[in-house]
């Protein structure tokens, strides 16, 4: 438990660490040749540290052993970033799709409403196409990716091929949504919470109140969703496994 702690702390000072570097990176301008440079290799840095932050929750809760964790997360790195890349557009084109299905909702409606000769909404039809987005962006890639980046950790390359095996491991299809759930979807949804306050002190309370509750859930949430992935059934993506203390 003291070691699970001073994981979760790292954690906790290393994310702190990546929302100040992403603040810092948004204010960078990009007019001159060196400001632009200067900005790729932010990002840059932005996305390697929290590829290794990350990459690390998987080995440690299979060795319960910190520096390993950290060293076989760096090993890895361009594997990591290579995941992380093909994820980012994956989810940039997800985005651009549910923006789309605007169009063909309204096309699709009009067209049940002719055929039906009953009236379909058109926002029921678009949000029928929103659920499905948002069910593959929460839940299906979820399943689908976790695994895969618990064995690119160990494996390397080769660990692309464990892509979908969540689905074999009993309850894991099911805990893993409700965890991306609480890791990401609470707490975007409680940052973009505005309740009405009768006084800016009190909006400003509660926008620190509402941001620590979400800085909270998001760590302790990506750090279940790696126990659950590496340490609830670790033979699937470790070579070998040593029994936690």
């Amino acid at each position: 438990m003291r070691t699970t702690g001073l994981f979760a702390a790292i954690h906790l000072a290393g994310t702190a660490f990546l929302l100040w570097l992403g603040y810092t990176w948004l204010g960078l301008g990009e007019s001159r040749a060196g400001a632009l440079a200067g900005s790729v290799a932010v990002a840059l840095a932005f996305l390697c540290l929290a590829c290794w932050l990350y990459g690390a929750a998987f080995p440690f809760f299979a060795k319960r052993h910190i520096p390993t964790a950290f060293r076989m997360a760096l090993r890895r790195l361009p594997e990591l970033l290579a995941a992380a890349l093909a994820l980012l557009i994956i989810y940039a084109l997800l985005a651009r799709l549910a923006d789309a299905v605007n169009t063909p909702g309204f096309k699709l409606a009009s067209w049940l409403t002719l055929k039906l000769r009953k009236p379909v909404r058109p926002a029921a039809v678009q949000h029928f196409f929103q659920a499905i987005v948002w069910a593959i962006r929460w839940i299906v890639l979820p399943l689908l990716v976790l695994p895969m980046i618990a064995a690119i950790t160990v494996r390397g390359w080769r660990g692309f091929a464990a892509i979908g095996e969540g689905w074999r491991r009993g309850l894991y299809w099911l805990k893993t949504p409700v965890l991306v759930l609480i890791a990401l979807w609470v707490p975007w949804k409680l940052l973009g919470w505005v309740p009405h306050m009768k006084s800016f002190g009190m909006e400003m309370a509660s926008f620190i109140a509402r941001a620590g509750a979400a800085y909270l859930l998001f760590v302790a949430g990506w750090l279940a969703l790696a126990f659950v992935t590496s340490a609830d059934r670790p033979v699937r993506t470790q070579r070998s496994t040593v029994p936690s203390p």
